[in-house]
């Protein structure tokens, strides 16, 4: 009998009938990257699982956080030279095996949808492990740079999962973040071993030696900041592409769209929940963003992998889970002194209330992850870091 709280007995048997689906319209993955993939999975032996790949690349992400908090634990610090490269190469080693799980699965006969929820989860997790790393390195430090950079890295990823939930199908853009955004992040740790994270720190008029009078109508904004709102103007492209993609589904399947597009208001609602809380509480932006982003990171790839199981099972698209609980009640504190009330705790209580609000998502996520895995290991026969019948591979 199964008594998994995430796939409920009624959509279990859903999962025999997924199929993955993907559109990648990158020229640099079909002339470049892709031929790239295609020889570096041959170099995998066949009883690898794909899920051994995948995570193999985000432990490479993982070496390179602990040696950033090494030399610098508060995430301000400056890291030595052959760190930022070691941030490039491990990155770039992580897209790839990212990209060759799916080719190793098709290899081994072990297609399916855990390794769609396992590859989904990673890169959630990923996406702000690279925020604190790009933050480091850009200088961009405990600030509100920091906290939009974040914003828009998350806002990327959850418009991409709730478009494959309502099309079926995962868009990957002409540029897109998993391909020309990684290798972008990439250059840039790069180029930052090579000059030092002071460079980004330095105006665009003081870096190309422009005077005030070429293109005044540009602001002489210091380089980190000018990245951070050029990602900004590419979200809102991202936000247009999204919802024209969900909008023609539902309307050529004949259903309504206004429920579809009630799915963008849970993350909207958190962000400015997230938003009033850091408001009335600075000293989280100044002095301890390091645990926020790592426990926002948590919640969001909860939220994330739910919303993968939902598409994966046929599941109604979740608008609600425990994971944003904390987050409420550490705004609604935050902000009683608003409306004429003394807050339940105050700063120094809040500081460790963070703290416990990231031990809590890291529950609530590994909860998810080990009984989501194990169902479907146990559904499909299968085991998550092996091949247990290697006579299916081709």
């Amino acid at each position: 009998m199964n008594i998994n709280r995430y796939i409920p007995t009624e959509y279990r048997q859903n999962l025999s009938k997924y199929k993955y689906s993907g559109v990648d319209d990158s020229l640099l993955s079909k002339y470049v990257l892709g031929p790239y993939w295609t020889k570096l999975v041959t170099f995998f032996p066949i009883s690898m699982a794909p899920n051994t790949i995948t995570g193999l690349g985000l432990l490479c992400v993982v070496f390179n956080l602990l040696t950033m908090f090494y030399f610098a634990p508060d995430m301000t610090g400056v890291c030595p030279s052959w760190a930022y490269y070691s941030f490039g190469v491990g990155l770039f080693v992580y897209q790839s095996l990212d990209a060759i799980d799916g080719k190793q699965a098709r290899r081994t006969g072990t297609s399916g949808p855990l390794g769609e929820l396992f590859d989904h989860g990673c890169d959630a997790l990923n996406t702000s492990l690279e925020v604190i790393l790009a933050a480091n390195a850009m200088q961009l430090g405990h600030s509100w740079w920091t906290v939009l950079s974040h914003f828009l890295t998350l806002s990327n990823f959850y418009l991409s999962t709730w478009e494959e939930y309502h099309t079926g199908t995962l868009y990957l853009s002409a540029f897109s973040g998993p391909v020309e955004g990684i290798l972008m992040i990439v250059v840039l740790y790069l180029v930052t071993g090579f000059a030092g994270p002071q460079l980004w720190l330095q105006t665009i008029r003081s870096t190309f030696g422009l005077s005030s009078d070429f293109l005044p109508f540009i602001p002489d904004i210091q380089l980190n900041h000018f990245l951070v709102a050029f990602g900004a103007i590419g979200f809102i492209g991202n936000i247009a592409t999204a919802f024209q993609h969900v909008i023609k589904a539902r309307k050529d399947k004949g259903l309504p769209v206004a429920s579809a597009l009630v799915g963008v208001t849970p993350f909207a609602a958190m962000s400015l929940v997230a938003y009033f809380w850091l408001n009335a509480s600075p000293q989280i932006v100044h002095q301890h963003l390091v645990p926020w982003i790592l426990y926002i990171g948590l919640s969001f790839g909860y939220t994330v992998g739910l919303m993968i199981t939902a598409h994966v099972t046929h599941q109604p698209f979740p608008l609600f889970n425990i994971s944003f609980v904390p987050l409420l009640f550490g705004a609604f504190n935050s902000n009683l002194p608003a409306i004429g009330l003394d807050r339940l705790f105050g700063s120094h209580i809040e500081d460790i209330y963070l703290w416990s609000c990231l031990a809590f998502s890291a529950a609530a996520y590994a909860h998810f992850a080990i009984n989501v895995v194990n169902d479907l290991c146990d559904y499909f026969d299968i085991w998550c870091f092996t091949i247990k019948h290697p006579k299916k591979a081709e």
